[in-house]
This record gives structure tokens, sequence and C-alpha cells, in this order.
């Protein structure tokens, strides 16, 4: 379903989402908070690895890993700009992170 399809068909949600998208709860799905909450296992153990990692997942949860990693706000994760069928390349190192993208 389209954005523009769920403002016609629950208009109410969609203002909902669009006043507050990091808090916004789909119906039977979760918020960016709840994400944030469910990936903070993963994120620790990222930081530990010293081996590349391939993460492959859905925008929401690349937003949230993406906007840790790049130390931006909690309130700005769900507006970071996540292009399709992109391999974001994250090398984090001691004084900050250095990132690339490489359309596939």
């Amino acid at each position: 379903m389209t954005y523009e399809e769920i403002a016609i068909l629950d208009p109410r949600g969609y203002a909902e989402r669009k006043r507050d998208k990091l808090n916004y709860t789909y119906p039977k799905g979760e918020s960016y908070k709840d994400v944030i909450d469910r990936i903070e296992r993963v994120i620790f153990e990222l930081e530990r690895t010293d081996v590349p990692v391939i993460v492959i997942a859905h925008q929401a949860v690349i937003r949230c890993l993406y906007g840790y990693f790049m130390d931006q706000s909690i309130e700005m994760i769900p507006h970071i700009s996540v292009p399709l069928h992109t391999v974001i390349k994250i090398l984090p190192h001691a004084y900050g992170t250095d990132t690339s993208c490489h359309s596939v």
C-alpha cells in the first residue's frame, strides 16, 4: 500500500504518523522507538566485532543503524534518507565514521 492510499483509507493514522514518525506505531506493527529497542543488542555486537559484517534489512532498521553509527539524534532517525538497492558501507574508527554508498 502506498502512503497516498494510506492517507485515503486511514487519514487519522496518516496524520498521526506525519506528526510523530518516531513514536507512531502501525496497527500490529512497531514504531521507530520499538525498532531501536529491538536492535540495541545487535548494535552492541556490531561495535564489538573486528571483522566486516553485512546487514541486509528493511529501511527502518537501516535508518536506525545508520543513525546510531553516524551519531544522529533519535528524533532525526526516522527522517534519514536511505536509498533503495544500495550498499551502505560504514567504517567506524577512533575519531569518527567513514561512509560510502554503492548502487547495486
